[in-house]
C-alpha cells in the first residue's frame, strides 16, 4: 500500500469512528416516553403532583369539570399509578392545588369551582383519602387556584383567579383567602385586574421577600403583577403585555439570574410569551 493510500485509509477509519461516535451521541441525547393512560372523572381540566399519602412517592390529583369531583391516583414508585379514587368537590371544578392548610403535616387539596363561585378545601387523612369538602366563597367564576403564605403568619393561604361575568358585568380579578391554620379561611379579599382573568401564579418578583401574584388576562392579552404588602393585601396591578389570548401563566428562572420570570401561553396567537424579570434588586 502506498503512503497516499495508507493516509486515505487512516482518514476513512477516523471518519468512520467519528460518524459512529456522533450517531451514538445523537442517539444518547434523544428522548422517548412510554405512555400509560389512567381513567379519572369526566372532563379533567387540571392536575397537581404531590405526595398525598406520605410514602415519598409523587401522586396525582385531577380536577374533573363535568363530574364535579377530584380524582386521586396514588403512585407506585415505578412510574405507574393505582386506580383513581374520586372525591366530591364543588360545581364544575377546573383547577386543583396542594397544601397543608391545617398544619397537621398532611397534604390537603384546594379546588376552584367555576360553576359555584367558591373553593372547595378537602383536608387529607394522610393515606391518600380526603374528608368531605368545606366550601369558601371566591369571586365570580373562579378558574385557577394557587397556594402561598401572603401575610407571613406561617399559615398557607389561597389565591383564586376568577373570570367575572358579562351579564351582569363583573370584572375578573383575584380572590385572596387568608388561612386560619385549622383548614378554614377568612372571607375573600377581591382585587380587580381585568375582564377575563384566566390563571394565577405565585412568585417573589421584586426582591422584598414578600410573595406577589401574577395573573394572566386573556381578554386584554397581558399579565398583571400584584406586589404583596406582606399582610395579605396587594398593590394595584402593574400591566405587562403578552400575546393574543393569554390563558395561563407560570413562574421560573429562565436565565439563571436568581429572579423569577414569567411564561404565558397565548391560545389565539399560537405562541408563548416569556417575560424576563429585570427588576432592580
Amino acid at each position: 500500500m502506498t503512503t497516499t493510500n495508507k493516509r486515505m485509509a487512516l482518514v476513512c477509519t477516523v471518519l468512520s469512528v467519528c460518524i459512529v461516535l456522533v450517531a451514538a451521541a445523537a442517539q444518547a441525547q434523544g428522548i422517548s416516553f412510554e405512555r400509560h393512560d389512567y381513567d379519572v372523572g369526566i372532563s379533567p381540566q387540571s392536575f397537581a403532583a404531590a405526595d398525598l399519602n406520605g410514602d415519598g412517592v409523587p401522586d396525582l390529583s385531577v380536577a374533573n369539570e363535568r363530574s364535579n369531583d377530584v380524582s386521586v391516583l396514588l403512585g407506585n414508585g415505578d412510574g405507574t399509578f393505582q386506580a383513581a379514587r374520586n372525591f366530591v368537590a364543588g360545581n364544575t371544578p377546573v383547577s386543583v392545588a396542594v397544601g397543608d392548610f391545617n398544619g397537621d403535616g398532611r397534604q390537603d387539596l384546594a379546588v376552584a369551582n367555576n360553576g359555584s363561585n367558591n373553593v372547595s378545601v378537602l383536608l387529607g387523612n394522610g393515606d391518600g383519602s380526603f374528608q368531605t369538602p368545606r366550601n369558601f366563597l371566591a369571586g365570580t367564576n373562579p378558574i385557577s387556584v394557587a397556594v402561598g403564605d401572603f401575610n407571613r403568619d406561617a399559615v398557607q393561604d389561597l389565591a383564586v383567579a376568577y373570570r367575572g361575568s358579562v351579564r351582569p358585568f363583573v370584572p375578573g380579578g383575584v380572590s385572596v383567602l387568608l388561612g386560619n391554620g385549622d383548614g378554614s379561611f377568612q372571607a375573600a379579599l377581591n382585587f380587580a385586574v381585568g375582564s377575563l382573568s384566566t390563571s394565577v401564579a405565585v412568585g417573589e418578583f421584586n426582591g422584598d421577600k414578600v410573595l406577589d401574584l401574577a395573573v394572566a388576562n386573556a381578554d386584554s392579552n397581558d399579565v398583571l403583577v400584584l406586589l404583596g404588602n406582606g399582610d395579605g393585601s396587594f398593590l394595584a396591578a402593574q400591566i405587562f403585555g403578552a400575546g393574543n389570548g393569554a390563558v395561563s401563566v407560570g413562574v421560573g428562572d429562565f436565565n439563571g439570574d436568581g429572579l423569577p420570570d414569567l411564561a404565558v401561553p397565548n391560545n389565539r396567537s399560537d405562541n408563548v410569551s416569556v417575560l424576563i424579570n429585570n427588576t432592580p434588586q
